[in-house]
């Protein structure tokens, strides 16, 4: 069954993307409306990208309703109130939706290539709490963690090692962690939460600001 996962508080769910561009397109209502914006994709694996998230997104509501995205490149939903979250990672798509605050989502999938790039994230103090254990699968949480702020806070120009930051947490197959933010004024701190398995690693933020 490509729904993948399905659950709640926020709703959000995983797409695993097994169906051709044109068999997406054929699950969704308003195909007329999306024809333009896949005759400017260049690879079907960006179709079944963009297609899966809005065919996830339907199953998720019970109703199709059009995304559009504003100047920084986040998702939202014109015609609701709702707030929306997208990523996608080889084969799985994620969507987040929370009724009360924006949300944001972030899906990976397991590769040894993070630890190649881990320098573009990390800080040191960061990189004292991964587990040399399960290297990349705690590298690949602090990234979906980040990505998962990143989407937060909103602002384009944000420096992952100096304006994200991360407490400690193990690397377990689910949990939750504390992420702050500095770029902003708000300097806000966030709980966000996770999901790792053999396949992919899924961050999320549900609706908990923590106040110092």
């Amino acid at each position: 069954m490509p729904l993948f996962l399905r659950d709640t508080e926020p709703l959000r769910g995983v797409w695993k993307i097994e169906e051709s561009p044109d068999e997406l397109l054929s699950r969704l209502d308003r195909r007329d409306d999306y024809l333009p914006s896949l005759a400017r994709m260049q690879t079907d694996k960006r179709k079944q990208e963009w297609l899966a998230a809005r065919v996830l997104l339907k199953e998720l509501l019970g109703e199709e309703l059009p995304v559009a995205y504003r100047p920084d490149g986040a998702p939202y939903l014109p015609e609701s109130p709702l707030h929306i979250s997208i990523s996608h990672t080889r084969a799985y798509a994620a969507v987040a939706v929370n009724e009360a605050a924006p949300t944001g989502v972030d899906i990976e999938y397991l590769s040894d290539r993070i630890l190649k790039v881990r320098s573009r994230f990390m800080n040191p103090e960061e990189e004292e709490m991964i587990d040399p254990a399960q290297e990349a699968e705690h590298l690949l949480l602090c990234w979906c963690a980040k990505e998962t702020l990143f989407k937060l806070i909103g602002r384009r120009d944000v420096d992952f090692q100096r304006h994200l930051h991360l407490l400690p947490f193990p690397c377990g197959e689910s949990g939750s962690l504390i992420a702050r933010e500095t770029r902003t004024p708000q300097a806000a701190t966030y709980r966000l939460h996770y999901l790792r398995n053999r396949y992919f690693a899924m961050m999320w933020f549900r609706d908990t600001i923590l106040v110092s």
